[in-house]
């Protein structure tokens, strides 16, 4: 139903509240007043168009000074000419002042948003705790309070079984195109940020990181080293008892991890990355970057690993291509 047109729009200011409500927030949350009025305006020209089904495009204006409420109404005729009319507003007010409130909460939970997922963005790398929101074919939305986690399927953990309501332990990616920040726990620096919160050693500068191997799900290596000759960096890792270790793989599900040292000899540093495996001895082939390992034959299954997986993650923590074979075997094993 239309608004008779052709009536002279009133001049009588909509309720004072209406301005005074723009105003107080201007100030508290420190909005530009313009700004809102915009947002108000916008929300206005939707809200009459909806309800009385207006021709054309609907334009509202809200005086800022004498909160004098103007909406008109723009047709384009058939020759491409503008057709402006004025438009009653009288029986418009009640629902102006509804839709002006509800704009505005919406704009400052749009900036409450905004600013939330900028102070995240700056926590880029970090751990984040949230719920699990919901589980969609391509990911799960994950509550973290102000914003909105993305978990693709690639950044999940192979296997695991996400349920809406459960708390979840995610690292900080990227903003996403829709509002949302992209998060993981398949990603090095998830294993990475889970062992500096369980390791004090390592948020103290004493022992350090070096590198990180992973194949999400199935099994990680870590080296570590110390700047500390009197502590024990793979100890610090796994804790008394193994107790930060158990710390670390329980948010891992079935993940195997593995915190071997760290050496600046390669040759000590590439027997270490293979273990469990017992190693003879390494020869290193610089100009090739091959590492060219020994094993007692017993060893050999357990050094390449199943399906090549020890020797492979040996390789990308080193950086240098594995050779292995058995000793006294000639031909290379992987």
């Amino acid at each position: 139903m239309s608004p008779a047109r052709g009536s002279r729009r009133a001049t009588a200011p909509p309720p004072e509240s209406l301005l005074t409500a723009l105003e107080a927030l201007s100030e508290s949350v420190g909005i530009d007043k313009k700004d809102l009025l915009e947002t108000v305006e916008s929300a206005l020209a939707v809200a009459y168009q909806r309800a009385f089904e207006t021709p054309g495009s609907v334009k509202v204006t809200l005086d800022p000074d004498t909160g004098e409420l103007r909406a008109t109404s723009i047709e384009v005729t058939a020759e491409g000419e503008e057709r402006i009319a004025e438009l009653p507003v009288d029986s418009f007010r009640r629902l102006a002042a509804q839709t002006a409130r509800a704009a505005v909460l919406r704009h400052l939970h749009d900036l409450e948003r905004d600013r939330a997922l900028e102070e995240l963005t700056q926590q880029h790398g970090h751990l984040a705790t949230g719920f699990i929101d919901r589980v969609e074919d391509r990911g799960a939305v994950i509550d973290l309070g102000k914003v909105e986690g993305w978990l693709p399927r690639e950044e999940q953990l192979p296997g695991e079984r996400l349920q809406p309501g459960n708390p979840i332990t995610v690292v900080l990616l990227e903003n996403t195109q829709r509002g949302q920040v992209r998060v993981s726990r398949a990603n090095r620096a998830f294993v990475l940020r889970l062992l500096e919160a369980e390791v004090p050693e390592i948020a103290a500068g004493i022992v350090q990181v070096r590198a990180i191997a992973r194949e999400p799900g199935l099994r990680t290596k870590i080296a570590v080293s110390s700047l500390d000759p009197g502590v024990d960096a793979v100890g610090a890792c796994v804790g008394p008892r193994g107790v930060r270790h158990r710390s670390l793989t329980a948010q891992l599900g079935q993940e195997h991890v593995d915190v071997v040292p760290y050496d600046a000899e390669p040759e000590k540093y590439v027997a270490a990355a293979l273990g469990p495996a017992r190693v003879s001895h390494v020869t290193i082939d610089a100009e090739t970057r091959t590492a060219n390992v020994r094993v007692p034959r017993d060893q050999l299954s357990l050094a390449i690993g199943r399906d090549g997986q020890n020797a492979r993650l040996g390789a990308k923590l080193t950086g240098w291509r594995i050779d292995i074979k058995a000793v006294g075997d000639d031909g290379p094993r992987h």
